[in-house]
């Protein structure tokens, strides 16, 4: 009797908690559907030659953008994520929150290449090509046009705080030479889509993600 008791006491504690888990999980379960249907209809296959369109760009950079949205809105609860067997029944409460947490964005990440109509296999493709074969080549290279923009912007303030005109006019020339400077192609880089990124260098840089953090690759 005393055990049945106590079941029945801690019943509705141990049950909520696991149906608290269950619509975040059939969500993403419903966004991973329409990601599979998506995929199986489209007709995209890997390319051999890695070229870019100004189209797949702008599906590429919705993405990025929904992606970018998502995962600076995440809870910073899901620093608590269990990574071990929950211990207490304290814990367990928390589990569903960070649950529900971890659901957001999966079920956000997964509805942004829906939204883009952009597989994921296609988008880590052009991901690739932008941010390390292009970005990443031009930056090794020290010739990227973000960081030249970044010292021209240098040289026009050292300009403002010259009192001599002839030298704050060469700085200023100077500047100007800086941003007007466009590099070549990294080596084997197909010139037109280095020309397409070039357009798209705001974008580029923008929606790099390089200060979020996705929390689904732990």
């Amino acid at each position: 009797m005393a055990m049945a008791a106590v079941c029945v006491v801690l019943a509705p504690r141990v049950i909520a908690p696991g149906l608290r888990m269950m619509q975040p999980i059939s969500r993403m379960k419903q966004s991973q559907t329409r990601l599979e249907q998506m995929e199986a209809q489209s007709n995209w296959k890997r390319p051999a030659a890695e070229v870019l369109t100004a189209e797949q760009l702008d599906r590429f950079f919705a993405v990025r953008q929904r992606i970018d949205a998502i995962r600076r809105g995440a809870d910073p609860r899901l620093d608590r994520l269990p990574r071990k067997h929950v211990r207490s029944l304290e814990e367990l409460r928390q589990v569903p929150d960070v649950i529900q947490g971890v659901s957001e964005m999966v079920t956000g990440e997964l509805d942004a290449y829906v939204a883009g109509r952009m597989t994921p296999e296609e988008y880590h493709w052009v991901s690739r090509i932008v941010y390390e074969r292009w970005r990443g080549s031009l930056k090794r290279a020290g010739r990227y046009p973000a960081a030249l923009r970044a010292a021209a912007a240098e040289v026009d303030a050292a300009a403002a705080g010259e009192r001599d005109g002839r030298v704050r006019a060469r700085l200023q020339a100077l500047a100007a030479q800086m941003r007007a400077r466009e590099p070549a192609p990294p080596e084997s880089f197909d010139p037109e889509t280095h020309r397409l990124l070039l357009a798209r260098l705001d974008d580029v840089e923008k929606w790099s993600l390089d200060d979020t953090e996705s929390h689904l690759s732990r």
